[in-house]
């Protein structure tokens, strides 16, 4: 079968950015001013579970005082550095 980027299932990727102004109006939405911070977890996401991340975060945070929000962005994940077949491991897997 060949991969179309219709058959790919889109991940997510959830940043923690800071905003000036006032918050949004709801846990879905995005600041205008937003400004990236920080990943807020180290892998990707399926659809399902960064809306669900999001909506935590966003709804504990529009109680705080710190002007931090959580958004969800679409990635693909490209796998740079990964042996090909029949590459030999033995001394690329010591040099870290």
């Amino acid at each position: 079968m060949i991969c179309t980027e219709s058959t790919v299932k889109t991940r997510y990727r959830i940043w923690i950015v800071r905003y000036e102004g006032a918050p949004p109006d709801c846990w879905h939405d995005v600041p205008l001013d937003a400004i990236a911070v920080e990943p807020a977890e180290r892998g990707t996401m399926a659809v399902r579970q960064a809306g669900r991340y999001v909506e935590t975060f966003n709804r504990a945070a529009l109680g705080g005082a710190r002007k931090v929000w959580a958004i969800a962005l679409p990635v693909k994940v490209r796998y740079e550095g990964d042996p090909l077949p029949g590459e030999v491991l033995g001394a690329w897997a010591t040099d870290g």
